[in-house]
């Protein structure tokens, strides 16, 4: 090349930069970002460039997009496209690339609305179920429970598609099916899953309770009618009173009938009473007129006897006699004739365990002679019989009359108000013995009316045993659950439960079933309380569980397997037999109680026992 073209170029190039013209590159930058909500890149959104140069991008790999190679100047960035139920903030932004090799970052951030929610019920048997648990997944999760009238609300929910789950209930008693359900629920909108289940198996506690009321005296009366008499009144010399009675060893009788001759003197025995058996295990027999005392009840002050102005045959009442104890009586007068020479008394055994109290007036007509020269009748009047174990019936030696009626009888012959108050005290102190239940369908599980007793039903029965009834009901046809039951409430062990005591059982059962139990007559040869043969309906109206006293559905039943004695004396009953299965085979069928014995009254259940079920 010449030197003049060299020079040429060069002026070329001088002549070039004097122009104006850039000989540097263009800015070459980017724009991008990220799309989160809630923290978390959300793909799929659309995202448009505009400014310089457009563009469109979709969001991918945790919410990221890019706009590469964009030469120097503004950009807008605009997203779209993305769900509904986001919100932000701002879905534009602007930024300018004026940097080589430089990113210009816009991000976006959201966050979800959560306006819908998912309602429902939790139910059985149209009653609310509380406490139930429950639990959606799908969109995203949440959880709730159920209040007390079995309702729930979900709230602050996404919209989308959830599964509803039910959980934390009792599965044994409730059961459910099915125990989830599929919801879609849209914005600011409510969906409804109503759960409705059926009664699976529930416990109930039943309480057989001894409602009798302890008794002092077994037998009691009034002894007012002279033998051969029609009416009541005072026994006259050669007449008799007679009392018939029951007794089993261990017991005592007493009574007391007025000396009329006297201010406030009665014929009784001692505080022991009269003594019925003998140390060998005989009844007494024979005269007792040497076991029977004159008293003094302390209640009024003592004339002669036979002319005193305040005793019955001739006044009012006299004054207070200022040693009020009871005590045996003195002959302050010197006329009291011997206890012996007025007053014969006599036992005589009439059956197994019973007896004749006879009690005659043996004075001669005038045989009370008085300061004045008198001869006087020597009448007894009307009185009261005890049969006891316990000392002291009627009084107390050295103790003052107690008010209940003796004071009257002692001074007037009056025996209304003593005998009311030893009638209050008599009667049948009743036990029960340890039992069997079961829960069941069909009947028949422990007896069926008009056949007989199974050997289980006779053992339970007669003895108070439920072992071997227990057994037979396991295995019957339609049994549900089955036990026995044989220590009272708060009792160290097996016993019979006694008045104000109870015994408690919990049996399973299920609608359809129902409850059977039996527990023995303690006081008899073999009776037992029971429901009817069918039992008693755990679920009366097919769904609900019952709860309430259910002592009008209890009966007393004859098992047939003994001749019965009367309740409460027996000597073959289960408190004062020899042995198990003592006592005269009956062979007859099982049935309902017939009233055999005018005392006592033993067809009223619930003088005796009171039946309680509770569901839990």
């Amino acid at each position: 090349m010449s030197r003049r073209l060299l020079g040429g170029l060069a002026l070329a190039v001088v002549l070039s930069a004097a122009c104006g013209e850039s000989t540097e590159p263009p800015i070459i930058g980017a724009v991008q970002g990220t799309v989160t909500v809630e923290g978390a890149g959300l793909d799929g959104v659309s995202v448009s460039l505009s400014g310089g140069s457009s563009a469109t991008a979709t969001t991918s790999g945790g919410g990221n997009y890019s706009f590469p190679n964009l030469e120097a100047g503004s950009y807008t960035v605009m997203i779209s496209g993305f769900p509904q139920d986001i919100s932000f903030d701002q879905t534009s932004g602007s930024t300018t690339v004026a940097t080589q090799g430089r990113a210009q970052v816009v991000d976006f951030g959201g966050d979800y609305i959560r306006t819908a929610s998912v309602t429902g019920t939790v139910m059985v048997n149209d009653e609310g179920i509380a406490g139930v648990s429950v639990s959606l997944s799908g969109t995203e999760s949440g959880s709730g429970s159920t209040g007390a009238d079995g309702t729930f609300t979900v709230s602050s929910l996404r919209m989308g598609s959830y599964t509803v789950m039910i959980s934390g209930y009792d599965e044994r008693r409730y059961v459910f099916d099915p125990t989830s359900q599929s919801v879609t629920v849209g914005l600011g909108a409510s969906a409804s899953a109503d759960f409705t289940g059926m009664i699976g198996e529930i416990d109930f506690t039943v309480r057989v309770e001894n409602v009798a009321m302890p008794k002092e005296f077994p037998f009691s009366g009034a002894i007012a009618v002279p033998v051969g008499a029609m009416d009541p009144g005072p026994l006259l010399p050669g007449h008799s009173y007679s009392y018939n009675f029951d007794a089993p060893p261990g017991h005592y009788v007493s009574f007391a009938t007025m000396f009329v001759q006297s201010n406030d003197l009665f014929y009784a025995p001692n505080g022991m009473g009269i003594r019925l058996w003998n140390e060998d295990g005989s009844q007494a027999s024979g005269d007792v007129t040497d076991q029977v005392m004159l008293w003094d009840a302390g209640t009024e002050v003592n004339q002669e006897p036979g002319t005193g102005a305040n005793q019955p045959v001739r006044g009012m009442a006299g004054d207070a006699d200022p040693d009020p104890n009871v005590r045996i009586a003195t002959d302050d007068f010197g006329n009291l004739p011997d206890v012996a020479d007025v007053i014969q008394v006599t036992l005589e055994p009439i059956g197994p365990a019973a007896f004749n109290l006879n009690i005659k007036n043996i004075a001669e007509e005038t045989m009370l002679m008085t300061a004045d020269g008198g001869m006087h009748p020597m009448p007894l009047a009307p009185g009261v019989v005890v049969v006891h174990t316990a000392p002291n019936p009627l009084f107390t030696e050295g103790m003052p009359d107690r008010g209940e009626g003796l004071e009257g009888l002692a001074e007037t012959g009056n025996i209304a108000m003593i005998h009311a108050a030893v009638s209050a005290k008599t009667g049948l102190t009743n036990m029960l013995a340890p039992g069997v239940y079961a829960s069941h369908t069909g009947s028949g599980v422990m007896f069926t009316a008009g056949m007989p007793a199974s050997a289980g039903l006779e053992a339970m029965a007669e003895d108070g045993n439920p072992m071997e009834l227990a057994g037979e009901v396991m295995g019957a046809d339609g049994v549900h659950a089955s036990g026995h039951f044989a220590v009272p409430m708060g009792g160290a062990g097996p016993a019979p439960a006694m008045p104000g005591q109870a015994y408690e059982f919990t049996v399973a059962g299920r609608p359809g079933d129902y409850l059977s139990f039996t527990t023995m007559f303690v006081q008899s040869n073999d009776l037992f309380y029971a429901p009817d043969e069918n039992g008693i309906a755990l679920f009366p109206d097919g769904a609900r569980p019952f709860s309430g006293d259910v002592t009008d559905m209890v009966m007393l039943w004859d098992a047939g397997t003994e001749l019965n004695e009367r309740p409460g004396s027996g000597l073959n009953q289960a408190p004062r037999q020899s042995g198990p299965n003592t006592g005269t085979t009956e062979m007859e069928m099982v049935e309902l109680r017939k009233v055999c014995f005018v005392y006592p009254d033993i067809t009223n259940a619930m003088d005796f026992i009171k039946v309680t079920i509770t569901a839990n």
